[in-house]
């Protein structure tokens, strides 16, 4: 009976002594490894500044998903949070929305230079040719949502061409002038 007890404890203790062998093998190397990232050069990231403020987005495309974290990721995927793709319908520009938008287009053309160039004056700024040109290239891409927005807003019936045409005159100068007022002094030619 003894002689059995000893031949287990005498097994055991060759366990723990192979077991022991491997945790110190496997320390050793780790401590190698940690020793050969200590002597590699580190790249220290000190500080990184977002200026958001001068960003301008004109296109903002993508998936925003919102909630999901490493805890819940096995839980959802993100196909569970895809939007369906459906087909844009896209309105058929009325006889009316094309005489408008023949209008703003020409006016925005001959006096788009001279709005900016007034607005220039009465906020006393000057802008490089090229930036007037950004300008008036951005508010152009605008003028047809503007026309729809006015279609909608108001029945074709309410209000006249002339009518129409006057709203989206003044929201050019408007918005032409809103900008030159908000516009910092390190983006003119002062």
């Amino acid at each position: 009976m003894w002689q059995d007890y000893f031949k287990q404890l005498e097994a055991y203790l060759k366990w723990q002594q192979q077991k022991m062998q491997s945790l110190e093998k496997a320390v050793y190397h780790l401590q190698q490894q940690y020793d050969e990232l200590k002597k590699k050069p580190r790249t220290t990231i000190e500080k990184i500044e977002y200026h958001f403020d001068q960003l301008k987005v004109e296109t903002l495309e993508g998936t925003l998903n919102i909630g999901l974290n490493p805890a819940t990721f096995n839980e959802d995927t993100i196909e569970d949070f895809a939007v369906p793709k459906s087909t844009t319908i896209i309105p058929q520009p009325t006889p009316i929305f094309r005489n408008i938008q023949a209008a703003v287009h020409a006016y925005l053309q001959e006096e788009g230079e001279n709005i900016i160039a007034r607005m220039e004056q009465t906020y006393n700024r000057s802008l490089d040719p090229t930036y007037r040109q950004f300008i008036l290239q951005d508010i152009e891409r605008q003028i047809d949502d503007r026309i729809h927005f006015y279609l909608q807003q108001y029945n074709e019936q309410e209000r006249s061409e002339e009518q129409f045409i006057a709203y989206l005159k003044r929201d050019i100068e408007y918005s032409i002038e809103t900008f030159l007022k908000h516009l910092p002094r390190e983006e003119t030619n002062e």
